[in-house]
């Protein structure tokens, strides 16, 4: 009669396995959210770096642009404001690159955290859920003993 009791147990720990299996589901899921969020966060930060340094760049491609010949009187003139404008180009593109590097590893430090807190999650939820699949299994074991052990037999 003790197999009644551990069939019990059996729907019990079935159940415990559901519900770590669920979890562990959600937590890879969660692990995938982040890792697309970053990506996202990444390719936005990208883009709006591309886009300031395009901007940046503007009055120095003018610059560029506008070169006399070098014959002429306005040449040395030009020099002189192409040689600031590529200094001011060159130093905000620095400023912009740093600036958004900073940005790019605070999203990567954030992610990265995160996602060794869900990993750390799934390890201690995987090793519970092995636990409860041996029990099960035991329980499995001791029911089947049980059961021959109760058999009646006839001779």
């Amino acid at each position: 009669m003790g197999w009644v009791t551990l069939s019990l147990r059996k729907l019990t720990l079935r159940t415990q396995i559901n519900d770590f299996e669920l979890q562990d589901i959600t937590l890879s899921r969660q692990l995938r959210t982040t890792q697309r969020h970053r990506a996202y966060d990444k390719s936005r930060l990208e883009a709006s770096k591309k886009s300031e340094i395009t901007e940046a760049k503007k009055a120095y491609t003018k610059a560029r642009e506008d070169r006399p010949e070098v014959t002429s009187e306005e040449y040395a003139e030009w020099q002189a404001n192409y040689a600031a404008a590529k200094e001011e180009y060159e130093a905000q593109k620095l400023d912009i690159d740093d600036y958004y590097d900073g940005l790019m590893e605070d999203i990567e430090e954030e992610a990265t955290d995160e996602e060794n807190r869900i990993q750390e999650e799934q390890t201690t939820l995987e090793a519970e859920l092995e636990a409860v699949r041996q029990e099960l299994e035991a329980v499995n074991e001791q029911i089947s003993s049980d059961i021959q052990s109760s058999k009646i037999s006839l001779k």
